[in-house]
């Protein structure tokens, strides 16, 4: 079973592959691989956001407060 990635842990390794790309001593072909990973990490970790910008409205709802979805989700737009 596949371990579901924390945003933690996901910022990590992104920061890890950016600073393998600027360093410049990855192989051409590692570093395409490092820039999909990277990729791949960005769009999971926007979907982390997305999940927690909704969590916030749904629980500002449940709460009966007002919801800013548009100043919430202008700050974490992909």
């Amino acid at each position: 079973m596949k371990k579901k990635l924390t945003f933690e842990e996901g910022m990590a390794e992104l920061e890890k592959l950016v600073l393998a790309l600027e360093g410049g001593s990855l192989a051409l072909e590692e570093s395409f691989a490092a820039y999909a990973r990277g990729m791949e990490l960005s769009e999971a970790l926007g979907g982390i956001l997305r999940e927690g910008d909704a969590r916030i409205v749904a629980l500002k709802k449940a709460l009966g407060g007002e919801t800013a979805q548009e100043d919430i989700s202008a700050e974490v737009a992909p």
